[in-house]
């Protein structure tokens, strides 16, 4: 299978590590910026390294796989699936735009292409995706990270974490509010949401924490089918010490069902 990708920053460099060592797979193509170019083919070799959705369906990608960042995906996405490429992507929170959401898989659907969104960081969206169609009443979504983690995010102005000594809860509103107000930080929730029960529905709280060394996360679902809750803590890969292996390994596999014989 013919692979393009977007982004090569912490998480696209996993992927691409991860995947490279498959006869089945083949990238044909990367998206991401020159001064990656060294780095890029020290993993791939000497695939093209492109800055624009055309030059990178010009490579005839059979799937394209999104690692960057809300910006590409709105760069690229709807030429991909317009052009009828399927697209795996992790910067969803960009779809809790309803009108762009709308727009993006209009467009996919007249392209004949899909929108594939993994799990990422947290666990059980099968079991929430497969709830929903029985109805679910409930999804609750909450993390905890440190000080630390939480810098450079709107947190710097909701909390003073320089100063936080216990578990402090600084943030609580719904899946849609989150996803358009700390973007990178959580494309989880609108995952969550896109499964589940929409964006308005699914609520989310932030949690600062001194005391965990993770990134933390719970998510609490309630209908036909039962209840549901499901903890999990997250380490990141040692290569960068910022980025989610999990999330990485999300992708990996989501790349890999598309050419398993036994898909799970």
């Amino acid at each position: 299978m013919r692979v393009g990708l977007i982004g090569f920053g912490g998480l696209g460099i996993l992927v691409a590590k991860e995947l490279a060592a498959d006869e089945a797979i083949q990238f044909v193509g990367v998206a991401a910026r020159e001064k990656q170019r060294e780095r890029v083919h020290g993993v791939l070799g000497k695939v093209p390294l492109v800055d624009s959705a055309d030059a990178l369906l010009a490579l005839k990608p059979e799937l394209i796989v999104e690692c960057a960042s809300h910006a590409a995906f709105r760069q690229y996405a709807e030429p991909v699936v317009s052009a009828g490429i399927d697209l795996i992507a992790v910067s969803v929170g960009t779809l809790a735009d309803a009108e762009y959401r709308e727009r993006v898989l209009a467009t996919a659907r007249r392209g004949g292409a899909t929108l594939e969104i993994p799990a990422g960081a947290i666990g059980a969206i099968d079991v929430i995706a497969a709830a929903r169609h029985a109805g679910l009443t409930r999804v609750v979504y909450v993390t905890r990270k440190s000080p630390k983690a939480w810098k450079g995010t709107p947190a710097e102005t909701m909390i003073d974490l320089a100063s936080v000594i216990a578990p402090e809860l600084f943030y609580d509103e719904s899946a849609e509010h989150a996803a358009k107000l700390f973007t990178e930080k959580a494309n989880v929730t609108a995952t969550l949401a896109l499964a589940g029960i929409g964006f308005q529905a699914t609520r989310v709280q932030f949690w600062v924490d001194p005391a965990v060394t993770q990134s933390v996360h719970h998510v609490e679902a309630e209908g036909a089918c039962g209840t549901l809750t499901i903890d999990m803590g997250n380490n990141v890969a040692p290569a960068d010490g910022r980025t989610s292996l999990q999330t990485a390994m999300s992708i990996v596999q989501a790349v890999r069902n598309r050419v398993a014989v036994l898909r799970i």
